[in-house]
């Protein structure tokens, strides 16, 4: 008999007529093919109404809004082997008893970090090229203001450093393999050997990596470890013309300190987060014209929903043929995730 697969996920995530459904027309159908959907709907995300709705499951797949799969709502589905989530941090919804009973765990966190490197990237080529301010300048009536053609760099035998081999830092890297560049590391947990195989050269110190860097690129996960991060001290290592980006958490960098630091107009920031979200309307980053803001937009968003439960069901559909899962995250990996 095919497995019993529980969707527990709200109505915004479900509706394939929305734009932010994470199970499209083609995967459902690819889904069906090898699974039993327990095609019951969940209103809300009541603790009853998914216990209810897990009953005798072997597989659920769970999503924002879906709550922490405690061992009460987990006694309904005692045959339950696999969570598949189709968001990133597993942290709101798995409980000690996911771990007890002997559950297999997968993310669909790699599917997320495709948006965020891309967009990364874009926001690194765009910053580089002053698209943002040649376009200022001629919405004002000007064209090719000499000042801003002097701030050009070309993707081209520059440093690019990344903080966090994480999804979207390996991605952002893989990316950056395209072009003809030196890209740095810092990522404590990354072997020197692992660091090889990517072709990047690592760094033991952030310090030392951010003073080469031309780009500095944040993938870090928002830990306590990593609060602050990017402070005065290492802000002013930055050189000259350096370009640093966050798309990962707005609490990774001090942000008074990068304030002090960009209203010299020798740095540019592009932020795809804040601290906290929005940032307030007296934000002073918001006065400053060397600042590209964009809306927490880079990963979960538009049809790259859709990306997540692919993610999502391709690994469903490994663990029920028996193949290896490629996205499994285990107890032991919660310490160092976001």
């Amino acid at each position: 008999m095919r497995p019993k697969v529980a969707i527990l996920l709200l109505e915004r995530f479900r509706n394939q007529q929305l734009s932010k459904a994470v199970i499209d027309q083609k995967d459902r159908k690819r889904l069906e093919q090898f699974a039993q959907i327990m095609n019951t709907d969940m209103p809300d995300a009541d603790p009853a109404t998914v216990r209810q709705i897990i009953a005798g499951a072997d597989a659920c797949l769970t999503g924002w809004g879906t709550p922490k799969l405690t061992a009460e709502i987990l006694d309904a589905a005692p045959n339950l082997k696999m969570i598949a989530h189709t968001a990133g941090s597993v942290k709101p919804i798995v409980s000690d008893a996911v771990w007890e009973h002997g559950i297999k765990v997968t993310s669909s966190a790699a599917a997320i970090a495709v948006g965020v490197a891309e967009h990364a990237l874009g926001l690194m080529l765009s910053a580089m090229k002053r698209n943002y301010w040649f376009n200022d300048v001629i919405h004002k009536g000007g064209w090719l203001d000499q000042d801003e053609r002097n701030k050009i760099v070309e993707a081209y035998g520059i440093k690019v450093g990344v903080i966090g081999a994480g999804n979207a830092g390996r991605h952002f890297i893989k990316l950056l393999g395209n072009f003809d560049l030196d890209i740095l590391l810092y990522d404590p947990f990354v072997s020197d050997d692992t660091a090889k195989q990517m072709g990047v050269a690592k760094y033991e110190k952030l310090d030392d990596m951010m003073r080469e860097a031309d780009v500095i690129s944040i993938h870090a996960p928002s830990l306590p470890e990593t609060t602050n991060m990017i402070n005065s001290s290492n802000l002013k290592l930055l050189k000259d013309g350096a370009i640093i980006i966050n798309t990962a958490r707005g609490a990774i960098i001090d942000e008074s300190a990068l304030y002090d630091e960009l209203k010299t107009g020798r740095i540019t920031a592009c932020l795809d987060v804040t601290e906290p979200e929005p940032p307030s309307e007296g934000n002073p980053l918001r006065t400053l014209p060397n600042v590209i803001f964009t809306p927490h937009i880079a990963g979960a968003i538009a049809n790259n929903m859709a990306r997540l439960g692919n993610f999502a069901v391709s690994e469903l559909e490994r663990f029920f043929s028996g193949e290896a899962l490629k996205y499994e995250v285990t107890q032991q990996d919660l310490a160092r995730l976001a």
